[in-house]
């Protein structure tokens, strides 16, 4: 029966005082030789992990591995057994290019591992749109957040949720965003909306450590603007005329069970929003000061924008009309106890249809075209002064004569006395 294994010929210790051993093998098969290969042993002190044992052609190949491997374990020790000789063809393949950007193997180790195996690399879009959508629910109860505010993005959230459901968070890409966008079939404005809740999850994410950044910062100006528009696609405002706005307010004057005077005069004299003045109270209305002044607080501002708006003279005898002028300037027993009284108010003033906004928009209007000051238009709105296209649609709407006449509506004669106020 012929011979498989192979004969040992010699043995010696590579390099000296290693504990490496290189012997020499003489070939054989079916007893005949046909050669010799070298056997290199690398004891368990050198590799730390046990015995390791290579095969090689020549002898000199033999050596060179048997002097590399000792020369890396006294460089490197136990570690440099770590590695495959893939392992460190990769490395030196690479380490070139790394030194001619400047970068080490360390930093380019951590910066992959940031990037391609993030800390919530296995959480999902919803699991984490759930954790925001919790921290806003408990800011909510604290009063830190509105309750408009805390729907709205409730909703889209669980929109955007429902249309990803199990997908990892990480592997959500700005095209899917796009692409999920483009399927819900609307409009700019809702797309920009959506967007905006979609921006802030993947904000959440990212200060998390769920994923190294947001997907929607590769979306590219060109995919922002098919899905919002080129940012001018703003509907014009409507605005009352100054005969329409007197007929509101007698209407309202005429109704006080409706208890809407002064929310009235405030919208189309101050400029306040509908939502700020439904949770204004008198005590912020300071009629008898000079100049006569309402403060919008942070709680009730939108985004806590803080602000005093100067109350003009045309609203002082308005504002006096209002027989009790304690605690809110409106009720509002109910979520749609306001909208309610505002509709039957409307419809006494004869108005057939009524856009929303309309009295903000007047006053922005009508303020813009009586002083021509943009920035304090602004301020007094709580507008940011870069809103160039609020002020384009408010500069097209009125004109000065039309503006002076606005603002120089008074109660009627049959008002009886009012109360004057030095403005």
């Amino acid at each position: 029966m012929a011979r498989t294994t192979t004969k040992a010929l010699a043995a010696w210790e590579y390099p000296k005082k290693s504990g490496i051993r290189i012997r020499e093998m003489l070939n054989l098969n079916g007893g005949d030789a046909f050669g010799a290969s070298y056997l290199v042993t690398l004891p368990a002190k050198v590799t730390g992990k046990g015995r390791e044992r290579k095969q090689f052609k020549s002898r000199p190949d033999a050596e060179q591995w048997a002097e590399r491997s000792f020369q890396g374990y006294r460089m490197e020790g136990e570690g440099f057994f770590a590695l495959t000789d893939a392992d460190r063809r990769e490395v030196a393949a690479n380490i070139p290019l790394l030194r001619q950007h400047g970068i080490s193997i360390a930093e380019a180790v951590q910066f992959a591992i940031k990037r391609m195996r993030p800390e919530g690399r296995t959480k999902t879009m919803r699991a984490v749109i759930e954790e925001l959508v919790a921290s806003k629910a408990q800011r909510h109860e604290r009063g830190d957040l509105r309750a408009r505010s805390y729907q709205d993005f409730s909703q889209r959230a669980e929109r955007f949720a429902a249309g990803f459901e199990a997908r990892l968070v990480g592997d959500v890409s700005g095209a899917d965003v796009k692409t999920w966008l483009n399927a819900l079939g609307q409009g700019p404005r809702t797309n920009r909306n959506y967007l905006a809740v979609v921006g802030e999850v993947f904000r959440y994410a990212t200060q998390k450590r769920y994923v190294p950044s947001s997907p929607l910062d590769d979306l590219t100006d060109v995919d922002r603007k098919e899905l919002c528009g080129n940012g001018n696609d703003a509907k014009e405002p409507s605005i009352l005329t100054p005969d329409q706005a007197e007929r509101l307010l007698n209407a309202a004057f005429a109704n006080p069970d409706l208890d809407l005077l002064g929310a009235v005069t405030l919208a189309l004299f101050c400029g306040l929003r509908t939502e700020e003045i439904k949770r204004l109270e008198w005590d912020s209305v300071r009629m008898g000061e000079t100049p006569p002044v309402v403060t919008i607080g942070a709680k009730i501002a939108k985004k806590r924008r803080i602000r005093h708006v100067e109350i003009p003279a045309v609203a002082l005898p308005w504002l006096s009309l209002v027989p009790d002028r304690t605690g809110q300037v409106t009720r509002s027993d109910h979520a749609s106890d306001y909208q309610k009284r505002f509709q039957k108010l409307v419809k006494l003033a004869g108005f057939t249809a009524w856009e929303g906004n309309a009295m903000r928009h007047s006053f922005g209007s009508y303020h813009y075209a009586l002083h021509g000051n943009p920035l304090e238009t602004s301020r007094l709105l709580g507008h940011k002064a870069s809103d160039q296209v609020l002020f384009d649609h408010y500069r097209a709407l009125a004109t000065k004569a039309h503006a002076k006449a606005y603002f120089s509506i008074h109660p009627p004669a049959s008002a009886g006395n009012v109360v004057r106020f030095t403005a």
